[in-house]
């Protein structure tokens, strides 16, 4: 799912859109023993409570492409009986009245899970009827060709929330309250079906890790059978490996500096596109030939493409570049620049020794104190000699 579609459907989840109907859930203990179920008729619920439910089922939606949210197909043999597929679509089809389904689906989910503390599972049931769009896009609310059933699933750590001062409106003084068991935000959770051109994908499924370094692959494993794609700093290793052993003793700081522009531009140039952009074996293999005036560079490329990248890794470019600043580190330095603004920084070789440049303009601070200028007004011809100053 790209970005917009998933927006679509987290709109479905709003005061007043939502499409939510059902409610089931389970509060599981440290053991992975349910301890309480709920069944709610969604707009039964109270107003308060029924939004929160709906702002964890967004949070389920919620994140970067690639990073927090990955669109998982299922093979061929999970749509056969007794498949993973086969059984979250009985569970859809159900509409969650079948109490043995989803108490099923809640094992399911329990044995596959490792949260080591208590959780709330909640899935959510809704139906969507899908609006017509005219040519200019126009939705036509009363036009309606198709309909988009889904589950909607999170998983939420269930923490003690600290003993301290609490205002109590009743006493209208502050009192001090003990812990009490409070709901946090989704830890992970999934989309199923997913939603493409408009249309229901029974094939696919959407999946939410809150964290990069703690995405649940045992859940994943779980619900579709694969493990999820190579997280975002994995692929940026990734890249900045090909990179390097391509680049050789070309990698210096123009050529990376240019590699990092060109990137940079690719994303803006496809930013209007519903899908992210992927960098495959020719779009890397033309960054790296631009970046440099070495024509031998390319010699190996092939041999440390397919070392480092292999055929199952996929590299998204947001992940390996796109970012508002550019980072210069060494063990001692580290600095920052605005990326529209590294243009800016050049090197040269000064005495036998590489400095990195850096204009020095109005406006610099040294510990919180404005630095004036060496250089202003009647010194113009000192600035002529030496416009820059090595930093």
């Amino acid at each position: 799912m790209d970005k917009k579609e998933i927006n679509e459907i987290r709109k479905l989840m709003t005061k007043d859109s939502c499409r939510i109907d059902k409610i089931r859930g389970c509060f599981v203990n440290e053991n992975g023993e349910i301890i309480t179920q709920l069944k709610e008729t969604f707009h039964a619920m109270p107003e308060d409570l029924s939004q929160k439910y709906l702002e964890l089922f967004r949070r389920t939606l919620t994140g970067k492409t690639g990073r927090n949210l990955f669109t998982m197909e299922y093979a061929p043999e999970e749509e056969a009986e007794g498949g993973r597929q086969e059984f979250l679509y009985r569970l859809l089809r159900s509409e969650l009245e079948d109490r043995e389904l989803v108490l099923e689906f809640f094992r399911m989910i329990i044995g596959n899970v490792m949260i080591p503390s208590r959780y709330l599972l909640v899935l959510g049931y809704g139906v969507y009827d899908i609006p017509a769009k005219t040519s200019d896009g126009i939705e036509m609310e009363d036009a309606s060709d198709y309909v988009y059933q889904f589950l909607v699933c999170s998983i939420c750590p269930v923490t003690e929330v600290k003993d301290g001062l609490f205002f109590d409106s009743d006493l209208g003084s502050f009192i001090d309250k003990k812990g009490e068991l409070g709901v946090q935000v989704p830890s992970c959770g999934f989309l199923f079906p997913t939603f493409h051109d408009r249309l229901p994908d029974i094939h696919e499924l959407l999946y939410y890790a809150r964290k990069e370094d703690d995405q649940h692959q045992e859940l994943i494993d779980g619900l579709v059978g694969r493990l999820l794609p190579a997280t975002e700093s994995v692929q940026q290793d990734i890249f900045m490996d090909v990179v390097e052993k391509t680049l050789g003793r070309s990698c210096d700081f123009e050529s990376v500096m240019a590699l990092t522009e060109s990137v940079n531009e690719m994303i803006r140039e496809s930013k209007d596109d519903p899908e992210p952009l992927e960098l495959g074996r020719t779009q890397v293999r033309r960054l790296i030939k631009e970046s440099t005036d070495d024509k031998t560079v390319l010699d190996h490329f092939d041999e440390v493409f397919d070392e480092t990248v292999g055929e199952d890794t996929v590299l998204m470019a947001e992940n390996v570049g796109g970012g508002s600043t550019i980072r210069i580190k060494s063990p001692s330095v580290s600095i920052s620049v605005k990326a529209d603004m590294s243009s800016m920084i050049t090197s040269r070789v000064i005495d036998g020794r590489e400095y990195l440049l850096i204009p020095v303009q109005d406006e610099i601070e040294l510990n919180g104190i404005r630095i004036l200028p060496k250089y202003q007004g009647n010194h113009a011809e000192n600035a002529q000699e030496d416009p820059e100053a090595p930093f």
